[in-house]
C-alpha cells in the first residue's frame, strides 16, 4: 500500500508519473477501489458519525452499507460516462479499466467537501468547490489516457459528473 500512497500523492498534485503508473499497473484499479471506501468512511465521520456510532447500531450499519454502495456506484457510473464522453463524443482513445484508475485515485479529493461545507456554504456551493479538483485530477488523467488537449479533457471530467448527477437526480425521483 505503500507505493499506491506515493502515488496518490502524485496524482493530487497532478503529476504525469501516477498515470503512468496506473496505466502499467493492474493492481491500480483495485488500489482506486480501497481509496474510494475510505474516503467514503471518512467523509461519513467528517458529516459527524461515529465509529461506534456507524458500527453497533443498525441505523448506523444500514447508512454505511448504503454509502459504501453509493460511492461504488458513482466510481463506476461516473468512470463509464467520463469513458464514454472521451471515447465516443470527443474522438479521445483510452481503456475503461484506466479510467476507473483515475477516478479511485482521484477520489480522496473530495474529502475537500467537508471543509468546505464547515465553511458555511450553501450545499451546492461546497459540491462544487470540493469537486473542483477532483474534476482537475481526472481532466490530468484524461490528458494522459485520452489523448485530449486540456479543455476538451476538463470538458470530459465534467461532463462525466454533470452526467452522474443527472442520471442520480433521475434515479433518486424514480423516473425510471
Amino acid at each position: 500500500m505503500g507505493e499506491a500512497l506515493k502515488r496518490l500523492l502524485q496524482t493530487v498534485r497532478l503529476e504525469r508519473d501516477a498515470f503512468v503508473w496506473m496505466d502499467f499497473n493492474d493492481r491500480a484499479t483495485a488500489d482506486g477501489l480501497i481509496f474510494v471506501v475510505i474516503t467514503r468512511f471518512l467523509i461519513l465521520l467528517g458529516g459527524g458519525w461515529t465509529i461506534l456510532g456507524l458500527t453497533t447500531n443498525l441505523t448506523g450499519l444500514r447508512l454505511l452499507i448504503q454509502s459504501f454502495i453509493n460511492a461504488l456506484i458513482f466510481w463506476l457510473a461516473y468512470s463509464g460516462i467520463t469513458y464514454a464522453i472521451t471515447k465516443f463524443l470527443l474522438d479521445g482513445s483510452g481503456q475503461f479499466a484506466m479510467f476507473l484508475r483515475m477516478s479511485g485515485f482521484a477520489y480522496p479529493t473530495l474529502l475537500l467537501t467537508i471543509f468546505t461545507a464547515r465553511l458555511g456554504l450553501a450545499p451546492i456551493a461546497a459540491f462544487v468547490l470540493g469537486s473542483v479538483w477532483f474534476i482537475a485530477v481526472v481532466s490530468r488523467g484524461v490528458v494522459y489516457e485520452g489523448d485530449l488537449p486540456t479543455e476538451r479533457a476538463v470538458l470530459a471530467a465534467a461532463g462525466g459528473l454533470i452526467g452522474w448527477i443527472i442520471i442520480s437526480a433521475i434515479f433518486s425521483r424514480g423516473l425510471i
